[in-house]
């Protein structure tokens, strides 16, 4: 690494990654409940106040409520076909359908969105490749048993066992992939007929791509959990997300199937297991969505920090908010150039760098080197204090990613 360049393998699709130009259109966003930042939404909810039944159907959203998320977003929507709040709520019910598998349901919101605002670019963008996605049938689970796996890690990246289409192989954890992603020669090696949309990607780096193409595994089997009809976007080889990694491992499994194995432990000795009862825990704490990308909280100088939670990060970096609520701590530290990768390209960002900064995960967790990122990447980064990566969660194991109580628990060190 050269001196005053500092170089993250940091790969994930923004969480708006199916549009190339105008986030704001598609992008769930807490703007409806008066604050960006959902952690700050929901605690005003628990302090009593009243809530719209919009901004309610969006927290809900947030929290994973389904069935109360969908009721309340579809009564907006009753109310008042032509209205912005309606708009508000086909977006937020995009999201959430994508999140969870129901691409059919996520176009049917996208097609309503495009009725209302035809001239929407982004929109237009990704149209091809929602219906792309709604032509096959929806991810199922098929079946689900605890397991405990081993994983490996590559570069900073957690590795586990899957078997796709009855092959053996090995893919990445990426919680901030809001689509799994291979590589053009693992699609082949697995016999997978890719279908091309138009659609441009952009990710963290702040680039877009080219048009999409889609492959769909049609079995995926994780530990004891099998899933049915799950799609992936395939990219080069050459891509940086797959360049050293060996054949039979350059896929990423993304949200959708991460959040149907329900619970992630990370265990000290390496191993992972998937759905199981979780230990009884030392503490806990919160677990929301932005759209697909899912969100928790570090604490720093007493006070608690929201942060994306993005398995797929080595190298976790501190957003421009971080910035302005410590601008002592800049003062610190020394301004450098921080190379973002994606899977567009390299985009290099004004950053300062620290030696370390001591945080708190669950337990006391230390990043070091420190890159506060001065300039936002993606829509997140305007409110989240940091994108929290795999090397400081590791730090913090044994712990628990568990998407059916919305906790990140830590059992206590035996």
């Amino acid at each position: 690494m050269r001196a005053g360049r500092s170089v993250t393998r940091v790969l994930l699709l923004s969480s708006c990654f199916v549009l190339s130009g105008v986030e704001s259109l598609v992008a769930q966003s807490a703007s409806s409940c008066g604050s960006s930042d959902w952690f700050v939404v929901q605690q005003t909810e628990r302090q009593g106040s009243s809530l719209s039944t919009l901004c309610r159907g969006e927290l809900d959203a947030a929290e994973d409520r389904r069935e109360a998320a969908e009721a309340e977003l579809r009564d907006v929507i009753a109310e008042s076909p032509l209205s912005a709040s309606v708009y508000a709520a086909h977006s937020t019910l995009l999201h959430f359908y994508f999140r969870i598998g129901r691409f059919r349901d996520a176009n049917a919101q996208m097609l309503a969105m495009l009725a209302a605002r035809p001239a929407a670019p982004d929109l237009q963008n990704v149209r091809s490749l929602f219906t792309l996605l709604a032509s096959s049938q929806d991810l199922a689970i098929v079946s689900h048993h605890p397991a405990i796996i081993r994983t490996h890690v590559i570069d900073g990246n957690v590795f586990a066992p899957v078997t796709i289409e009855g092959s053996a192989r090995a893919y990445m954890l990426d919680t901030g992939m809001n689509l799994s992603m291979m590589s053009e020669s693992e699609a082949k090696s697995l016999a997978l007929k890719s279908h091309s949309a138009t659609t441009a990607v952009s990710d963290i780096s702040g680039l877009s791509g080219s048009g999409a193409r889609i492959v769909e595994v049609d079995r995926l089997l994780i530990g004891g959990t099998e899933l049915r009809h799950v799609p992936f976007l395939v990219v080069d080889d050459t891509n940086g997300a797959f360049v050293g990694i060996p054949a039979g491992q350059r896929g990423i499994l993304g949200i959708q199937p991460l959040q149907a194995l329900g619970m992630l432990g990370f265990r000290r000795d390496s191993t992972l297991s998937i759905g199981a009862t979780t230990e009884p825990a030392s503490n806990a704490i919160p677990l929301l969505f932005d759209g697909e990308l899912p969100l928790s909280r570090v604490v720093y100088h007493e006070q608690q920090l929201t942060v994306t939670l993005d398995l797929g990060a080595t190298q976790t970096t501190l957003n421009p908010p971080f910035a302005k609520l410590f601008p002592e701590v800049l003062k610190e530290g020394r301004s450098e150039s921080h190379t973002l990768s994606g899977i567009s390209g390299n985009t290099d960002q004004r950053s300062v760098s620290l030696p370390s900064l001591n945080l708190t995960f669950g337990r006391q967790v230390d990043l070091s080197p420190a890159n506060i990122l001065l300039d936002e990447t993606n829509g997140t980064s305007a409110y989240t204090a940091a994108n929290l990566g795999y090397d400081l969660m590791q730090q913090a194991r044994p712990f628990t990613i568990d998407f059916h109580r919305m906790l990140v628990t830590f059992p206590a060190e035996h």
